[in-house]
């Protein structure tokens, strides 16, 4: 999925108009995606067209929290509680994913003592 395609998703759960798409609100969807990203500790994106390397779940928290701040900068507070509760719930889940340990014996010389 690419940013546009996250942002247009975003749009059409807030029931916002996707016709008035311009390059600043272009630009300013791509530092909010970015944001998402990076608290979801994942690559940012250089261009809107760039694929998000991610999984299912990621990119539905992803679109969520795009939903959340866009809702935000328009001051629609009802919109912005409800993505919010949505982001901060996929957040948690994908945050707290534990990943695999391995359990391994040092090699003697190694420097791994």
């Amino acid at each position: 999925m690419s940013g546009y395609d996250i942002y247009k998703k975003a749009l059409l759960r807030l029931g916002y108009n996707s016709s008035g798409i311009n390059d600043n609100k272009i630009s300013m969807a791509k530092e909010l995606i970015n944001q998402v990203l990076n608290d979801l500790k994942l690559e940012e994106i250089n261009e809107m067209s760039s694929k998000i390397k991610a999984s299912k779940s990621h990119l539905e928290a992803v679109c969520c929290g795009l939903a959340m701040l866009l809702s935000l900068s328009e001051g629609d507070s009802a919109k912005n509680q409800l993505f919010c509760d949505l982001y901060n719930a996929k957040r948690a889940a994908i945050l707290s994913e534990i990943s695999l340990i391995e359990d391994k014996l040092p090699i003697a010389g190694s420097g791994d003592e």
